[in-house]
């Protein structure tokens, strides 16, 4: 049995979240690293988990939906300039494209 780990996570530079600093969770183990990561890096500035709500409309159900980013993060870069990232924490084998013939399948 595969044992899964979740909880609360409390930042220690809590000026850098966005959102509801009382109500950061995490998922997976992942997600509680990349959270410490965001909290600690200097050049991190601002961050959030699962604070954008992206709505889309799912054609099967005819039914609008709610899609929460994991991650966003405003990044001072090298040179000085700003850029803010949309992050996804999955494992690898999420990222790979399906087979052709599994997708017929499940269409």
């Amino acid at each position: 049995m595969r044992k899964t780990y979740r909880g609360r996570y409390k930042p220690k530079n809590p000026h850098k979240y966005i959102g509801d600093i009382t109500n950061i969770i995490y998922r997976s183990l992942w997600e509680r690293k990349f959270m410490i990561f965001c909290d600690s890096t200097q050049s991190i500035l601002k961050w959030a988990s699962e604070e954008i709500i992206i709505p889309y409309f799912y054609s099967i159900d005819k039914k609008v939906h709610k899609y929460y980013v994991d991650f966003i993060m405003q990044l001072k870069e090298n040179d000085g300039s700003l850029k803010t990232y949309m992050i996804e924490i999955k494992p690898y084998i999420q990222t790979i494209e399906p087979k052709k013939e599994n997708v017929q399948k499940n269409i």
